[in-house]
């Protein structure tokens, strides 16, 4: 499947509700976010590219972004110490419903998603 690089297009940031809820994500908390069928990105893409950004962290942690309706992996895509801001660049397939998932290991944390580019 081919790239298809885009201008950022933001699709999630829980500090003023776009993609999700105005609220950080909890410890242990997931939260399905769309991926595909918004934005730049077509409902027949089959992986995004984002640009992951976590701020505000009250605690150490990490982030696991994977594709929506698979068991999630038990490696992490983003790690941070309580108050700083860390982006990571992730690659996620499309999952179920055109879904990706989003996993806050420890703390709250404001989670923001950009996507740069997507695959199909």
């Amino acid at each position: 499947d081919r790239f298809h690089p885009t201008l950022p297009h933001r699709l999630v940031d829980s500090r003023d509700g776009t993609g999700t809820t105005a609220t950080p994500w909890g410890p242990g908390s997931t939260r399905n976010v769309t991926v595909a069928s918004t934005g730049p990105v077509p409902k027949s893409a089959k992986a995004v590219v984002l640009n992951i950004t976590v701020t505000g962290g009250t605690a150490a942690s990490h982030l696991t972004v994977w594709p929506a309706g698979v068991a999630k992996p038990t490696a992490s895509s983003l790690n941070w110490n309580a108050g700083q801001t860390v982006p990571n660049l992730v690659v996620v397939k499309v999952g179920d419903g055109g879904l990706a998932s989003i996993f806050n290991n420890s703390g709250n944390a404001h989670v923001i998603a950009d996507v740069v580019g997507w695959y199909g």
